[in-house]
Formats: structure tokens, C-alpha cells, sequence
């Protein structure tokens, strides 16, 4: 009976610290956005992270762990790609000050590229902060459109041109098949037959 009073007693403890875990975490907002709406295939972007400090110790933070929607295993290198991890030169990246201080808040702006192979699923760019107070996650959202090819003016008019030439040509096939077809429903007028003119009388003797 003991040792379940002791088991029962050490779980609610553990469901205590990480209720207050989580309630810290919360109180440490993580914003994040890209410096433009969309982005096409092979461009540079960055990545805006904003995290803000809203509990009244201070806190600190080791890294930030990044992950793109391109994040993928790469055989071929025998590494992954398309994540990337913010540290410091010692085990703290940043330290923020209690709430309403000057430094209660972090700014990174990591660039990114956006790969123009088939490594691209999602539209979100997962971020994973590890602090002192616990991990704290966000994420910002990334659109990706593929490249309208426009068409030159040259080519245009190259295609203008021989839509042009197209027309006359059609134009005057049809011209020549109906003047045929008009011929063909009349006949010639040197193959009409003419009645017979009887010849004059002979004068009489």
C-alpha cells in the first residue's frame, strides 16, 4: 500500500514540474515571418525570429534549432540538409534580462535558399528554442510558387508574324477553292449547243 501512496506521489510531482514547464514556456513568446510573402524557386530569403521574455527572472538561451520545409536526408553528402542550428561561442547564445527590462527580448535573422530540386514539402518552417527555462517552439509560415515563364517581346512578335502569314495563306487557299467550286457549277459557254439555222432558200429558176 506504501509503495503505491510513494508511486502515486511521485507521479503528480513529475505532472507538477512539467505543468510548470510548460505554464514558463508559455510566458516566453516566439514570433517568427520571412522578409517577404512569396518566394520563387532558387531565392535568398531570411528568416525574422522575435523572441520576447515575459516572466520576471531572466533567462537564458543555448540554441535555436531551425528546420525548412526542405529538410531531408542527403545520402549522396551523408548529411542532413536544410536545418541549421544558432549557437554561441560558449553554451549560452543570449541571455534576456525579467520582464519590461531593455534586453527582455532576442532578435536573429538567419538567411535561407530556397532549393529549386524536389526537396520542398510544406509550407512551414519549424523553429525549436532551448532555454533555461525549458524548449520553447514556434514556427513561421514560408510560400513557395513555381516561375511563370514570360514571353519575350521578340518572341512575340515572331509569333504574331507567323499567325499573320497563317491567315493570308488560308485566306487565299479558301479564295482558290471557292473560285473553283463556282466554275465547276457553270457550264462553259463554248460548249453550249446552238440550234441549227436551216440554210437560205434556193432562188428559183
Amino acid at each position: 500500500m506504501r509503495k503505491k501512496i510513494v508511486g502515486v506521489s511521485v507521479v503528480i510531482a513529475l505532472l507538477a514540474i512539467l505543468c510548470a514547464q510548460s505554464v514558463t514556456a508559455q510566458a516566453i513568446r516566439v514570433h517568427a515571418w520571412t522578409d517577404k510573402i512569396q518566394y520563387m524557386t532558387g531565392e535568398k530569403g531570411k528568416l525574422k525570429i522575435s523572441v520576447l521574455n515575459e516572466l520576471d527572472d531572466p533567462v537564458e538561451i543555448y540554441n535555436i534549432t531551425i528546420e525548412y520545409p526542405w529538410f531531408r536526408y542527403d545520402a549522396k553528402t551523408g548529411e542532413w540538409v536544410g536545418n541549421e542550428t544558432l549557437k554561441g561561442d560558449t553554451r549560452i547564445l543570449a541571455t534576456m534580462t525579467s520582464k519590461g527590462d531593455e534586453n527582455d527580448h532576442y532578435y536573429r535573422e538567419p538567411e535561407f535558399t530556397i532549393p529549386s530540386d524536389g526537396r520542398i514539402m510544406g509550407n512551414r518552417i519549424d523553429i525549436v528554442i532551448e532555454t533555461s527555462k525549458g524548449i520553447i517552439s514556434g514556427y513561421a509560415d514560408l510560400s513557395i510558387t513555381t516561375p511563370n515563364w514570360p514571353v519575350s517581346i521578340g518572341a512575340f512578335n515572331t509569333w504574331m508574324t507567323s499567325l499573320i502569314v497563317a491567315v493570308v495563306v488560308c485566306t487565299i487557299i479558301l479564295a482558290i477553292v471557292v473560285l473553283f467550286a463556282t466554275r465547276r457549277t457553270q457550264a462553259p459557254r463554248a460548249l453550249i449547243p446552238r440550234a441549227s439555222v436551216p440554210p437560205p432558200p434556193k432562188p428559183k429558176a
